[in-house]
């Protein structure tokens, strides 16, 4: 594969179109928040392309053009890479998909902090996950005296990425927690055995005879 450059170019809209195999999949209110955010603030970065006969296809970026497509845009900015073979139009769809990294919640927290409702409103993330976040990075766990027995074993810390099927029964769970009167940390110790009976099952000691 070679070293390619862009060119970039304001076109017509109705010259751009989007592939027929890209995987990325956008739930319709995420979408819409999408939609709103390009309203409000303008399309930020461009829509990456390859050339075709008689217009461009997309490889990056169909989300955004499909919102300022509804939003009645008659010309679009894109970066057109020139034509390429499809393999590897296909191969930079795919990699352009997963090369985003992952936020520090943390840090994301305190972002969400000051940020006006308004903002907040453009966001990816409905307005309970945003609060939850908020709140959890404000919890003084240090109010708790746990006692730890002496012959327990260490604690191992484990970042976990949850999905939206995965996310709903972690929400569920919280819920069920605070119907029982537990504590916030009682709360997350049955949150985390929850996660890992269900969602892993016996697979865990599977992957810990691996390592």
């Amino acid at each position: 594969m070679n070293n390619f450059r862009t060119t970039k170019k304001t076109v017509p809209i109705h010259h751009v179109e989007p592939n027929p195999w890209n995987p990325n999949q956008q739930s319709k209110e995420i979408f819409e928040k999408e939609k709103a955010s390009i309203k409000e603030l303008g399309l930020l970065g461009s829509i990456l392309v390859r050339e075709r006969t008689g217009g461009y296809e997309i490889l990056d970026g169909e989300h955004r053009w499909k919102a300022c497509k509804e939003l009645g845009y008659t010309e679009i900015t894109v970066e057109s890479i020139g034509e390429i073979e499809e393999k590897d139009a296909k191969l930079l769809t795919i990699l352009l998909n997963n090369l985003h990294g992952k936020d520090d919640l943390e840090k994301r927290a305190k972002i969400f902090e000051t940020l006006d409702a308004g903002q907040l409103q453009l966001l990816p993330f409905t307005e309970e996950e945003i609060e939850n976040e908020k709140a959890l990075f404000k919890f003084d766990f240090s109010q708790y005296d746990i006692e730890v027995p002496v012959d327990r074993k260490p604690n191992r810390l484990v970042n976990i990425e949850l999905d939206e099927a995965e996310y709903q029964v972690w929400q569920e769970c919280k819920r069920l927690a605070k119907e029982n009167d537990q504590t916030e940390v009682q709360m997350l110790i049955q949150m985390m055995e929850h996660y890992v009976g269900v969602n892993m099952g016996s697979s865990v000691g599977q992957r810990e005879q691996e390592f």
